[in-house]
């Protein structure tokens, strides 16, 4: 059976249990514990990583559906769902384990997926697909060491379908647009873009041959240089009406003025063009980051508030105790604000996470690949070191993450030192922080918090964060 059809399956199998749950009460009962294995084995991934057991648990599964659907005795139904219910625990423990074991190859299939090798590779991806499944049944049944070693051939056979996805869709793309761009003759108007375009697509194609396991930095050049083929036609488009005197360039400045001072209205600010385009894409940036403070500050309170209401509820005879509660939550929110107020908009952001208190330093900058604090970033720290002691006797946790450029292994070892440097500075200038209540650990890429595939959004994620945690 081919993982397509396990696939197949397991999807008839979701819409079979979510249909007939609701059916009746003495149905709602024999399945009910079969239909919980079952929801244990999908949230295991089951169907994939352990077809074996799940397809012997589906099939014991459909025997029931149909019996019952038939009216059969009640004890042969039974039966056949102690057996479904049997296999499917036996398939999530499998797939537990096989999510251990073949961490890498699950990645490279999800990554493979992601750029639709399914399709655009698809002999490549039926190969994989195969030895994959071939993997997961070794492991349910035989030697794991062998199962792990198919698991890594099915890991290159994935890669290489994604490498091949990549090739044959973004690449291709950006050429067909390129091409376009000479027949247009766009060079004669916008060539310092169309060189841009042309030197990303040229670095993505040396990335993709050179390093093929780590597809998410060619892939973001292969999209930037798509991009700068389509700007610079509309470049050279525009630049053309211009020689063409269809309108003079007043009016080209004008209409680009037109949007920046659309968007600054609806934040209800009034976007002044007399020193150009900077001054108010800086009002305008302000503004959003403070809207986005505030949205995840309303976020909180709503949070807080249901929880003082059901404390309310609880305590409203103890009139003393709820004063208690209301006057340290308005200490707290006192205390907040003092904190907020060390650090400037570009050096820090300061959120709650229920109890606890985020400093998320977006001003801490590392040279590239190094794990050095610098001393420009001195300042920024000495400003945390007061944040700290704002709350004395808090837990003091370093957060290191990257973005998702580079290998995840890499990246993993990255943000671990550049989280364990803070710590480190922290330790040795601050005697009133002791080293067992400060702590340090690094995420890697698993924890973005903004889009990879732009820059700023890769540089929102390259970030320190700070948590401060009440001690329980």
């Amino acid at each position: 059976m081919t993982l397509k059809r396990v696939l197949l399956s397991f999807g008839l199998l979701l819409c079979l249990a979510s249909t007939y749950v609701q059916s009746d009460e003495l149905r709602n009962s024999l399945f009910a514990a079969a239909n919980a294995a079952l929801k244990e084995a999908d949230n295991e991934l089951a169907g994939v990583l352990a077809p074996s057991s799940y397809q012997q648990a589906a099939t014991y599964y459909a025997s029931a559906d149909k019996r019952y659907g038939k009216g059969a005795n009640v004890t042969r139904v039974e039966k056949d769902l102690k057996q479904a219910a049997f296999y499917f625990r036996k398939a999530a423990k499998a797939a537990g384990i096989a999510q251990v074991s073949f961490k890498s190859a699950v990645q490279a299939r999800t990554d493979a997926r992601g750029v639709d090798a399914e399709k655009l590779a698809a002999k490549l991806w039926g190969k994989a697909e195969t030895k994959f499944l071939l993997a997961t049944k070794t492991l349910e049944t035989g030697s794991r060491a062998k199962a792990e070693s198919r698991a890594v051939e099915a890991e290159v056979l994935y890669r290489d379908a994604e490498l091949a996805a990549i090739k044959g869709n973004y690449l291709s793309q950006t050429r067909a647009k390129l091409d376009e761009a000479k027949r247009l003759k766009v060079k004669k108007y916008a060539p310092k873009t169309l060189a841009r375009a042309e030197s990303l697509l040229a670095a993505a194609e040396k990335e993709l041959s050179e390093n093929r396991y780590d597809t998410d930095y060619p892939r973001a050049l292969v999209k930037e240089a798509y991009y700068e083929a389509r700007h610079a036609i509309f470049l050279a488009e525009q630049l053309e009406k211009l020689k063409d005197k269809a309108f003079s360039a007043e009016e080209m400045i004008l209409s680009l003025e037109e949007p920046v001072g659309a968007i600054a209205g609806e934040v209800d600010l009034l976007a002044e063009f007399d020193q150009g385009f900077e001054p108010p894409a800086t009002l305008i940036s302000g503004e959003i980051r403070k809207l986005l403070q505030d949205s995840h500050d309303l976020r909180e309170l709503k949070a807080r508030t249901a929880i003082l209401e059901q404390e309310f509820a609880v305590m409203e005879a103890t009139l003393g105790v709820q004063s208690e509660r209301i006057k340290e939550e308005e200490e707290a929110r006192e205390r907040l604000e003092r904190v907020t107020e060390y650090f400037r908009r570009d050096e820090a952001m300061v959120l709650t996470q229920g109890s606890n208190v985020l400093v998320r330093m977006v001003g801490l900058n590392f040279s590239p690949g190094s794990a050095q604090v610098e001393t420009s970033n001195y300042g920024l720290l000495q400003k945390v070191e007061q944040a700290i002691r704002m709350y004395p006797g808090y837990t003091v946790v370093v957060e290191g993450h990257t973005d998702s450029f580079g290998s995840t292994a890499a990246n993993q070892a990255l943000s671990d030192d550049r989280a364990r440097a803070v710590r480190q500075y922290l330790l040795v200038n601050m005697d009133d922080l002791s080293a067992s209540r400060c702590e340090s650990y690094g995420y890697g890429e698993s924890r973005p918090i903004a889009n990879n595939e732009s820059r700023e959004g890769r540089k929102r994620n390259r970030r320190i964060d700070l948590l401060l945690k009440p001690t329980i």
